[in-house]
């Protein structure tokens, strides 16, 4: 065995009298990492903890904001002549879209050359009578079928809508085509029941000396009587024009779309296991996508269950139907908001359960 007679190291920084430097096997760390690791670990659990507070205590569903639109149609076939600019205001009773009158609608001049007695005037005048008459009684009667085709559709569109085969949209366009069709028949009834007043004045008014009759203007208030001019049913607002002058219509089809004037109401579709919340008078809060909130309280419901909209729903939750609950703003709306079918959310206040 080899004995090595050479000296020890004198330090554990030096080898055979050389300074060897060694990295520090131990050093401090500052603490603000060690918070930072420590953020990053919880954060996770507090974004799901706060997720299922707000979950738990708030009711979150997704809603729609509703005005009352309808789709106005024309009453007879022709050419359009006028019909409202998207945006404009429009009055009940306003005209919206008007067919350009023709040759038949216009009233003949008088003849000024020849002046008839009145004896041979009174046959000519009896004639007319009884052809008017039976025009406006033709008149009446395809009213009457008109009305009774537009309620057969509505009946059939609402077995539909039960099935879930049709929409509520396409319930309504029909209510709305009933409603025009009964205001034509009770037009139609007053046109006939004024000519048979007339028929039974104008023998009477005969012996008198007749005096030279001058036309008289139509008034402003027997203009939008006029057949081929569709009126505004209430006050509204224009919202899009699907005809432009010049443009050729079919009696029924549709001409404007038109948007009642007032507070916009908000649908919420709540799930029918928290039902506590569909209640008149609760309180929530609406949430609209810019940020904005506005509270509000519920002011009724939907007599019949709806599915929620498609892009509001997850793909991987199912469309169950849900109750729609109508709210209505503590405050008026913005109005940016006053969009139809604008979506946000609808988070209401906290109701107990009924077994708390």
């Amino acid at each position: 065995m080899k004995i090595n007679f050479d000296a020890p190291p004198t330090s554990a920084q030096e080898t055979n009298g050389l300074e060897v430097r060694y990295a520090a096997a131990k050093r401090r760390v500052p603490r603000w990492r060690w918070y930072l690791l420590l953020a990053m670990v919880l954060v996770a659990p507090a974004y799901l903890l706060v997720r299922f507070g707000i979950a738990y205590w708030w009711e979150s569903t997704p809603a729609q904001v509703v005005l009352e639109q309808a789709t106005l149609r024309a009453p007879a076939a022709g050419r359009v002549a006028f019909v409202a600019a998207p945006g404009a205001p429009l009055e009940p009773g306003q005209p919206v879209m008007a067919l350009e009158r023709t040759p038949t609608d216009t009233p003949a001049p008088p003849a000024a050359t020849q002046r008839p007695t009145p004896h041979a005037q009174e046959p000519a005048q009896a004639q007319a009578h009884t052809a008017r008459l039976a025009l406006l009684t033709e008149a009446e009667r395809l009213a009457s079928r008109r009305l009774a085709i537009q309620q057969e559709r509505l009946h059939t569109m609402q077995g539909l809508r039960e099935q879930g085969a049709a929409t509520r949209q396409e319930v309504d366009n029909l209510r709305f085509q009933v409603l025009q069709a009964e205001a034509d028949l009770s037009r139609a009834r007053a046109d006939v029941r004024e000519q048979r007043m007339l028929m039974a004045s104008v023998p009477a008014a005969m012996p008198a000396p007749a005096a030279p009759a001058t036309p008289q203007p139509p008034s402003e208030e027997a203009a939008p009587a006029q057949p081929g001019t569709a009126l505004a049913p209430f006050a509204a607002t224009a919202v899009q024009a699907l005809v432009r002058p010049g443009d050729w219509v079919a009696q029924g089809a549709e001409v404007a779309v038109l948007q009642r004037r007032g507070e916009p109401l908000v649908h919420a579709y709540l799930p029918p296991d928290k039902a506590r919340y569909a209640q008149v008078g609760r309180m929530a809060t609406l949430h609209f996508m810019d940020g904005g909130k506005v509270r509000a309280k519920v002011v009724g419901l939907m007599m019949e269950a709806q599915s929620p909209p498609a892009d509001r729903v997850s793909p991987l939750t199912p469309r169950t139907p849900s109750i729609v609950v109508k709210l209505q703003a503590l405050e008026p709306l913005p109005a940016p908001y006053h969009i139809h079918q604008l979506p946000l959310d609808v988070r209401f206040d906290w109701v107990a359960s009924r077994w708390f």
